[in-house]
């Protein structure tokens, strides 16, 4: 076994789904966090965007040490990414939640669960963020860009936070993601024709960050997608 106890967050479908069913055959306890069942790993279920949701991953957690908290799950407004989208028809609540799902939760979890990740020997935190998050790359999508913005800040901060505690902070900026659903809106033409970044390089990047030394712990990894080929006529 590679690790001792991991918890993954989102681990129901798209990117968590993926990571989780890598991780687990070398993972001693991959506690699988999602609100709907988890096809790897032990399920536990939880709703991050309320407290109780935070309280139920660190009682599942315990008192024994945590190699790694990966936080991979997220939500965004409805029609995100697609023509439908439109800011002016976004509800206040769909702004809140997607704010607290993606910002807030990860820190108030890093936070609660700190003290298991000091028990553990050069613990890992793994932020999924988005290159919507980068200067001068932000999308339509209001709330979910100022979301993966603000986590970025959020993990630089905790950085510096917890780097003296010999725990490593990391954010994955991927663009699309050939998730079923985005597979989906590109075939039904709800988005425009590209080339999706396959689930397997996000798969990598993780492992590359949880495999890399305490010396050389990666602030972030962006992963940007290869536009569709000109084919010459």
């Amino acid at each position: 076994m590679r690790f001792g106890t991991i918890v993954l967050v989102g681990a129901s479908r798209g990117i968590g789904a993926a990571v989780a069913a890598h991780l687990a055959p070398e993972t001693r306890r991959l506690i699988a966090v999602s609100r709907t069942p988890a096809p790897a790993g032990e399920w536990l279920r939880a709703d991050m965007a309320d407290d109780a949701g935070i309280d139920a991953v660190v009682a599942g957690v315990g008192d024994g040490p945590l190699d790694a908290l990966l936080y991979l799950g997220g939500v965004w407004e409805q029609g995100a990414f697609t023509s439908a989208y439109r800011f002016e028809d976004s509800p206040p609540a769909e702004t809140c939640f997607v704010i607290d799902v993606n910002l807030v939760a990860p820190i108030l979890l890093v936070q609660r669960l700190l003290p298991a990740l000091g028990r553990a020997d050069g613990a890992r935190v793994v932020l999924m963020g988005s290159v919507t998050g980068r200067d001068n790359a932000a999308s339509v999508e209001v709330a979910n860009s100022a979301s993966k913005f603000g986590l970025r800040g959020a993990a630089q901060a905790l950085a510096l936070s917890l780097g003296p505690l010999g725990i490593g902070v990391s954010t994955i900026n991927p663009a699309n993601v050939a998730t079923p659903e985005v597979l989906r809106d590109i075939a039904e033409g709800r988005t425009a024709e590209q080339k999706a970044i396959p689930l397997a390089d996000i798969v990598r990047a993780v492992d590359y960050v949880l495999a890399s030394s305490p010396a050389a712990v990666p602030s972030e990894i962006d992963i940007v997608q290869r536009q569709p080929v000109w084919e010459r006529p």
